[in-house]
Order: C-alpha cells, then structure tokens, then sequence
C-alpha cells in the first residue's frame, strides 16, 4: 500500500467517523424533542432508548437514520479507496457513534449501524439478523439480549450464505466486538437478573413521567 493508498483510507476514516458522530438521537430530542434522551430512560443515545422514552415514531426515525448514515458511508469509502475503503468507513462510523465527538463522545451502542451494515452488504444477511433479533425479543422481552443475539450471529451468517470478503468478515467482527463492549452494563445486569424488560412509554407521557 502506498503513500496515496494511505491517505486516502485516511480520509474515509475521518469522513466515517465525523458522518458517524452525526448522533440521530441526540438530534432528534435534544434539539426537536427539545429532551436530551441521554438524560433520561437507560440513559443511552440509541433508537432502543428513543423507542422507550418518546415512541415509536421517534424511535423508528432514529433507527432509520442511523442506519442510513453508515450506509451512505460505506458507499462513499468505496468511490475513495475501493473494498478496504468501505471497511474503514464502516469501522470509523461505528467508533464516531459510539463516541460522537459533536456530543461530549457519548453516543449509542452501535446496534443500529450494525443493522445498516448488514443490510448493505446482503439484504439476506440484514433480514436473517433481523429475524434473530426478533425471535429473541419474543421470547425474552429484553433489547439488549435480542441485539446481542441478532449481531452476533451475523459472522456466522456470512459463513452460510457466502461470498463475503476479507474485509466484509472484518466489519462484521469489529461490529460484534462493538455492541458487546458498548452492551457490557446491560451484561453486568444481565448477570445480577436486573434487566428490565423493554416497554414503550406513550410519547405524550414520556416528558412527565422520565424527568
């Protein structure tokens, strides 16, 4: 790898990394919702928290945004350095949301730009991570143990489905190691039984009964 190689993975770290700081929940109530959501349910800038603490339609907006950053990205560390380009992005944008530099580096659990990872390398691979998620919220009633179990087994999806790349499985790894880190108070709890079950307050409410 040369000197311009270099640079310019360089600058789609940055770029993935600044993109990734653009924190889809902090904006959504910090400055509309006019109610920082990092002060108020678990307390994480995340769609699972917005979901919980202002609805579902903050929430869903949040999810879709955050997934949409990471996929836009990924495309653009492709046009700058190729396939290795899009890994780096990807991984930049992971760190920028977990520790967002606008918002005192304190972001989400990167469960979302995970989802958007996977959806942009394989529709099939999003899907079945998606359904993985599903099913262990219904049997648990939980996020995070739903989020831990759907992320993880993206690696392992890949090996089924196939023709993945080097750098792809990379992403995909980094991702894992991501939302367990970032999940690891939720585990601490986990492991004492003290984590809640996930329940949406209604959005009107929320203002009054999370303060």
């Amino acid at each position: 790898m040369g000197i311009s190689d270099i640079l310019l993975h360089i600058a789609a770290a940055v770029l993935g990394y600044v993109i990734g700081s653009v924190n889809a929940a902090v904006i959504i109530t910090k400055y509309i919702l006019k109610s920082d959501v990092r002060e108020r349910g678990s307390k994480n800038a995340g769609a699972a928290n917005v979901t919980r603490v202002f609805g579902p339609v903050a929430g869903g907006s949040t999810l879709l945004l955050d997934m949409a950053k990471v996929m836009l990205v990924m495309w653009l560390g492709g046009v700058i350095a190729g396939e290795t380009g899009t890994a780096t992005a990807a991984i930049a944008c992971l760190t920028g949301h977990c520790f967002p530099i606008f918002f005192g580096f304190k972001g989400g659990k990167a469960v979302a730009v995970t989802a958007g990872i996977g959806l942009y390398m394989d529709w099939r691979l999003f899907l079945i991570c998606i359904g993985i998620y599903l099913l262990a919220f219904l049997i648990k009633k939980t996020a995070s143990i739903a989020s831990l179990s759907g992320v993880t087994f993206m690696p392992i999806t890949m090996l089924v489905l196939g023709g993945f790349s080097v750098s792809q499985y990379v992403v995909a790894i980094a991702a894992v190691a991501f939302v367990w880190i970032m999940h690891w108070p939720n585990l601490v709890r986990l492991a004492h039984h003290e984590e809640k079950a996930f329940a949406v307050k209604k959005a009107e409410n929320a203002a009054k009964t999370e303060k």
